[in-house]
């Protein structure tokens, strides 16, 4: 039987800075930390030969006392895989046009973590092909 619908994610990439969390004694139920996490893919261009990257930035939601005390104390450049559920949140914001305000919403996206992993940090190889 196949599942109707599926919303999953992973990702596996470096911490961008260090994790907001709530301190031990401000840890409630629906307390939850925050990851920003970079990863990064790009292409070759074969016209020139060379590789074009591109770097991604994505807001993880951990929600819950568990994930509060679990991220607590990661530093930027940890090596993460991070599995979860992507999940628009409406955010309003204000907005001013020719001196008049405006309230505009707009969607922004976040992964809601599930399962969080440490990884040992890669060891840096490039191929550069057979005349490397």
């Amino acid at each position: 039987m196949t599942t109707l619908f599926a919303n999953a994610v992973t990702l596996r990439g470096f911490l961008a800075k260090d994790v907001e969390a709530p301190s031990s004694d401000h840890i409630q139920n629906d307390s939850f930390a925050v990851l920003l996490l970079a990863t990064v893919s790009g292409i070759w261009d074969l016209s020139t030969n060379e590789w074009t990257p591109r770097t991604d930035w994505h807001r993880v939601i951990c929600p819950g006392p568990w994930f509060c005390g679990f991220t607590r104390g990661m530093r930027r450049g940890e090596y993460l895989e991070i599995e979860g559920e992507l999940r628009a949140l409406e955010q309003e914001r204000g907005v001013v046009v020719a001196g008049e305000r405006f309230s505009v919403s707009r969607d922004i996206y976040a992964v809601h973590a599930i399962r969080i992993r440490k990884l040992e940090r890669p060891l840096v190889a490039v191929n550069t092909g057979e005349d490397g």
